[in-house]
C-alpha cells in the first residue's frame, strides 16, 4: 500500500498529531473557561494558549525529537508545579501574604506546557534564535508573574527555567551564548518599557491581581492605566527601532508614572504616618515593600532609559574609516568582485575596532544594506559580521547583507539567519578563454566585423581622454539613461559619476574616424595584495556603434587580461536572475515574477542570456536578513537605494513598456 507524503510526515510527528487531536476536541467541546487561570472567563485567551501550546509541541518534536518532546512536556510542568506548590505552601504557613492568597489556586494550564516546550526546543535554535525565543519568554513570563502573581505564573516562570536548563540537558549544549553580549542594551530596555506597558494593562483583566508591581495600576483610574499601557508600548517599538520619540514618550510617561506613584505609595503615606517599621508582621512589612517597590521599578527604568538614551537612539553615521582607507583595505585583503562599489559615493564604510577588516554600507530608512561581502581576509570574516551586527545594533538598523556570496552566507546562515536568491554572477576563467569553438561564434563575429569596420578597443582611464572624448563618453552613458521610461538603477550598478576614479580602467570602442561609439568600465578586483582581474560594470552603446560591438569590448578585454598574467573577469552580477531556473520555490518563483515585470525597462533576462555568450560560471548571490519577517522592511530599502527616483507615475510607463513589448512581439 502506498503512503502518501502528508501520511508520512504525519507519522514523522505523531505527539503533534495528538496534541491536534486533543486541542480540536477541547475547542470543539468548548470546555475553555478555566483552562488559563489567569483568565478564567476569556475564551478567546484559552484559544491561544492552546494554539501556542499545539506550535510549542510541532516546534519541539520537529528540534528535540518525539520521545525528549514527551519528556519534557510532561517532566518539567509537573516539576515546576511540585515545587510551585511546595513553596505556596510553606510561604502560607510562615504568614506571607501572596503565599495565601496563590494557596489553593490552579496551577495547571496549557501555557505552562508550551512555555516549558518552546524554552527546550530553543536550545537547538542557532544563537541569534535562541536568544530571540527567550527573550519573548522571559518577558512574558516575569511580566505575568510580577503583575498577575498568581500561582499558574510562577509554575510557568518556573517551567521557563527548567525548560532551558532540560533543553542544554537534553542536546548536550550550553545555553550561554556563543558569542559574547547577545542582549543588547536596547532589547533590554524595549523588553522593560514592553513588561511595563503589557503589565499595566494585564491588571485589568485579570481578576484579582496580587503580583508584586500590581499595585502599579492602583493609584490611576481604569482609563489612565489604559493610556499609560498604550504609550509605554508605542515607546517599547520605537525604542527597539533606535527612534528618539520612542526615548522622548518612554521618559515623559515614566516622569509622571513615577511622580504619582511616589506621592500616592511615599509621600502620603509619610505625609499622615502611616508608614510604618515598627511592630508590623511579616505580611504588612511586605506590603509596605511591596508599594515601595511599585514605585521604585518604574523609576529605576526611567533612570536606565535617561542614562542611555545615547545608546537607544540611532545617531547619525560618522564613518569609522576614509574610502581612501577602503581603498588600500581593498587592495590587501578579500572582498570579492564587488568589494570596489564600496567606495562609490553614497555609501558609509564602518571599520572592525581591531583593524580585521571593514564592510562598505548604505543607510535607507533604519536598514543597513552592505554592498556585497565585508573587505578582510577568510579567517576573520566571521568577526567582522558579528562586529558590524553589533555597530547596526547600537544605530538601531537592521543589517542586510546585500549580494553576498556563498562564503558569507554560510557564517549567517549558521546563526540562523534568513537567505534569499537576488541574482547571479557571471565569472569567466580568462586563462582558458580564447574564441574558438561553436560557442564563441558570435564573440569571433564581432571581432571580425570590429576589424573590417576598423573599430580598435582602447583601455584607458577617464583622466586620461582628452575633452572631445570626455564629452562622447559622457553623452553616450547619459542618453543611454535619458531613453530609459524608468529611472536609472543605482546603489551596485553604475554610471558615468563611477568611471571618474583613477582604478576604474575603460574599454572604449573607437571607430574610425576616432569617434567614441561604445564604453565598457572595469573595476579591479584583489586578492592577497594582487591584482588579480576586472569587474565588469558600466555597459553603453552609442547609436553609431555596430552590432556586436560590446561583445567586442569584453572579448579584447578577457584576451588582454589573459596577456597580462590575470586569472578572471567577472561580468558583474545580473539581479533577480534564477540560481536555478527549475526551482519552483517561493522565493524563486517571486524573483521570476519581478523579473518579468521589470524586463521591458530594465532587460535582466536579457543581459543574463547576454553573459552567457562568454561560457562563464555562474556563482549565486545572496540577500541575507535576520529573519523573515524582515524581508518586507529590507525590500522597501532596496527599492529606494537601486531606484531612487522612482515615484508613481513611473508605473504607467512601465505598463506603457509592456503594451509595446507584446505589440514588438505580436
Amino acid at each position: 500500500m502506498r503512503i502518501t507524503p502528508l501520511v508520512a510526515r504525519l507519522r514523522r510527528y505523531p505527539v503533534t498529531v495528538v496534541v491536534t487531536a486533543v486541542t480540536v476536541a477541547l475547542v470543539a467541546a468548548a470546555r475553555l473557561n478555566g483552562s488559563e487561570p489567569d483568565f478564567p472567563h476569556h475564551p478567546p485567551v484559552a484559544c491561544v494558549a492552546l494554539l501556542a501550546l499545539l506550535v510549542a509541541t510541532a516546534v519541539s518534536e520537529r528540534a528535540i525529537g518525539s520521545v525528549r518532546t514527551i519528556v519534557v512536556g510532561l517532566v518539567v510542568p509537573t516539576v515546576a508545579i511540585l515545587l510551585t506548590r511546595v513553596a505556596v505552601t510553606v510561604g502560607a504557613a510562615l504568614g506571607e501574604a501572596h503565599a495565601e492568597v496563590a494557596h489553593g489556586q490552579q496551577l495547571m494550564a496549557p501555557s505552562t506546557v508550551a512555555v516549558a516546550l518552546f524554552a527546550a526546543s530553543s536550545a537547538a535554535l542557532p544563537t541569534q534564535r535562541r536568544w530571540r525565543v527567550r527573550t519573548v519568554l522571559w518577558t512574558v513570563t516575569i511580566t505575568l508573574l510580577l503583575f498577575a502573581g498568581h500561582g499558574s505564573d510562577v509554575a510557568r516562570a518556573l517551567a521557563a527555567l527548567l525548560g532551558v536548563a532540560s533543553g542544554a540537558l537534553v542536546l548536550g549544549r550550553a545555553s550561554r551564548p556563543a558569542r559574547r553580549d547577545p542582549l543588547s542594551v536596547r532589547t533590554v530596555v524595549t523588553a522593560a518599557l514592553a513588561a511595563l506597558g503589557s503589565g499595566s494593562l494585564v491588571t485589568l483583566v485579570v481578576p484579582d491581581p496580587d503580583g508584586v508591581l500590581s499595585p502599579f495600576a492602583d493609584a490611576m483610574t481604569d482609563r489612565a492605566v489604559v493610556l499609560v499601557g498604550a504609550l509605554l508600548l508605542l515607546a517599547a517599538w520605537l525604542v527597539s527601532h533606535g527612534r528618539r520619540a520612542g526615548v522622548v514618550v518612554a521618559v515623559t510617561v515614566l516622569v509622571v508614572v513615577t511622580a504619582v506613584l511616589a506621592d500616592a505609595f511615599v509621600i502620603e503615606p509619610m505625609t499622615a504616618d502611616a508608614l510604618q517599621w515598627q511592630g508590623l508582621g511579616l505580611d504588612e512589612i511586605e506590603w509596605q515593600i511591596t508599594l515601595i517597590g511599585a514605585w521604585v521599578v518604574p523609576a529605576g527604568v526611567l533612570l536606565a532609559v535617561l542614562l542611555l538614551r545615547d545608546r537607544l537612539v540611532r545617531g547619525r553615521f560618522r564613518a569609522a574609516t576614509s574610502t581612501t582607507d577602503l581603498v588600500a583595505m581593498l587592495r590587501d585583503g578579500d572582498a570579492g568582485t564587488l568589494g570596489h562599489m564600496g567606495t562609490w559615493r553614497g555609501n558609509a564604510v564602518w571599520s572592525h575596532p581591531e583593524g580585521l577588516g571593514a564592510v562598505a554600507y548604505r543607510v535607507r530608512g533604519d536598514v543597513a544594506l552592505t554592498v556585497s561581502d565585508p573587505v578582510c581576509c577568510a579567517d576573520d570574516r566571521a568577526a567582522v559580521i558579528a562586529g558590524f551586527v553589533v555597530h547596526c545594533d547600537q544605530n538601531g538598523w537592521t543589517p542586510a547583507f546585500t549580494s553576498v556570496h556563498a562564503p558569507v552566507r554560510e557564517v549567517l546562515a549558521a546563526e540562523g539567519w534568513t537567505a534569499l536568491p537576488v541574482g547571479v554572477e557571471a565569472v569567466l576563467d580568462v586563462t582558458t578563454f580564447d574564441l574558438r569553438g561553436k560557442r564563441r561564434q558570435d564573440l569571433r563575429t564581432a571581432s571580425n566585423r570590429a576589424d573590417r569596420e576598423g573599430v580598435r578597443d582602447e583601455w584607458t582611464r577617464l583622466e586620461a581622454l582628452d575633452a572631445e572624448q570626455r564629452a562622447q563618453v559622457e553623452a553616450i552613458c547619459t542618453r543611454w539613461a535619458a531613453d530609459r521610461r524608468l529611472p536609472e538603477m543605482g546603489f551596485t550598478l553604475g554610471g558615468f559619476r563611477e568611471l571618474d576614479d583613477p582604478d576604474v580602467r575603460l574599454a572604449l570602442a573607437v571607430d574610425a574616424e576616432e569617434r567614441v561609439v561604445a564604453v565598457t568600465s572595469w573595476l579591479p578586483v584583489y586578492a592577497h595584495g594582487t591584482l588579480i582581474g576586472y569587474t565588469l560594470d558600466v555597459m553603453r552603446r552609442g547609436d553609431s556603434g555596430m552590432p556586436g560591438v560590446i561583445e567586442f569590448l569584453i572579448a579584447r578585454t578577457a584576451l588582454r587580461s589573459r596577456e597580462a598574467g590575470l586569472t578572471m573577469l567577472s561580468l558583474s552580477g545580473t539581479p533577480l536572475a534564477a540560481h536555478d531556473p527549475t526551482a519552483r520555490g517561493v522565493l524563486d518563483r517571486g524573483s521570476l515574477l519581478v523579473s518579468r515585470v521589470l524586463e521591458p525597462v530594465y532587460g535582466f533576462r536579457s543581459l543574463q542570456r547576454f553573459k552567457e555568450k562568454f561560457g562563464a560560471a555562474h556563482e549565486p548571490l545572496w540577500l541575507v536578513v535576520p529573519t523573515p519577517l524582515h524581508v518586507p522592511r529590507v525590500a522597501r530599502a532596496l527599492a529606494s537605494a537601486y531606484v531612487p527616483g522612482f515615484r508613481p507615475r513611473h508605473l504607467l510607463e512601465l505598463g506603457r513598456a509592456h503594451r509595446a513589448a507584446a505589440g514588438a512581439r505580436s
